[in-house]
């Protein structure tokens, strides 16, 4: 990771001021970290160690999905910070209604190009009949939004991405918090009838990496985690409209290697075009701009 001087500091920074941001940043996020993997993969290991019946992973699954939510609450208490007042300087509702445009319409686009790519690139065979009516998406949409997924973005976006962004570049910031985010995931791979256990692990890392430079886009450029919310509600549902046979289709690595390859592709354009250091046309978020840290940090 290429260190940079954090975006709050004003001109008459020391070096020493700077190098202590740098470090409390990278403490909180080692905080959230540890808080996150030991809440999920705790869970997730009880089956899978025989301590529960293999049929509780769908709730353990579900539960497991606070996490990083669970990490983010973790770091911020141990560092004095108010949870009161990251929730509210997160959860902004009152941002320009194209963000939520943006959010809702790429899941799709990046799932259609990328079963195009499928059909052009490996021969695949458009089947439109395997994937699940129309009707049912802005429902699971709803539902991912709120426990599904969408939920998690509350630590990796909400949290874990402007702590890094204390000391990191916004693009470099992404992909500590995507490492991060394929790693979490890993015990799934190995638990029964989980939705990771059907899919293909290097072309999904790659998908994981990319989804986390588009998605520390959609926080930086609105201010608001609710977008990052929104479109992790769209992406792990249409999945199942993968064009060329759902999930099934998606489930090969021809097939999950060609949406990774369109969300790499938009990863690379919205770098190109923002640049790497605030990823937006605006300057990056970091957490010192959500809430303050120390006594003066309002419970």
């Amino acid at each position: 990771m290429t260190n940079e001087t954090p975006t709050h500091t004003d001109a008459g920074s020391t070096t020493g001021e700077r190098a202590g941001i740098g470090a409390d940043a990278l403490r909180t996020f080692a905080l959230f970290v540890a808080g996150t993997l030991a809440f999920s993969w705790g869970l997730w290991a009880l089956p899978l160690l025989g301590v529960v019946p293999p049929s509780s992973m769908g709730i353990l699954a579900r539960v497991g999905g606070f996490g990083p939510l669970v990490g983010a609450l973790v770091a911020l208490t141990a560092s004095g910070r108010s949870v009161r007042d990251w929730l509210r300087s997160s959860l902004r509702v009152r941002i320009s209604a194209r963000w939520y445009g943006y959010a809702l319409v790429l899941p799709p686009l990046l799932v259609g190009v990328g079963g195009l790519v499928h059909v052009v690139v490996f021969g695949a065979s458009l089947d439109l009949g395997a994937i699940n009516p129309l009707w049912f998406y802005p429902v699971a949409v709803v539902v991912v939004f709120l426990v599904g997924g969408g939920q998690e973005e509350l630590g990796w976006r909400g949290f874990a991405q402007p702590a890094l962004q204390e000391r990191y570049s916004a693009v470099t910031a992404s992909l500590g918090v995507g490492v991060v985010w394929a790693l979490w995931h890993v015990p799934l791979f190995f638990v029964p009838g989980s939705p990771q256990g059907d899919l293909p692990f290097v072309p999904y890392v790659v998908a994981i990496l990319a989804s986390s430079v588009v998605l520390a886009w959609l926080y930086n450029a609105s201010g608001s985690v609710l977008v990052p919310m929104l479109y992790h509600g769209g992406i792990n549902p249409i999945a199942a409209y993968f064009p060329t046979g759902g999930v099934e289709a998606i489930g090969t690595v021809a097939g999950y290697g060609s949406y990774a390859v369109v969300v790499a592709t938009t990863a690379g354009v919205l770098v190109a075009t923002y640049g790497p250091r605030h990823l937006s046309d605006r300057t990056r978020v970091v957490l010192a701009d959500l809430v303050s840290s120390g006594p003066e940090a309002g419970r």
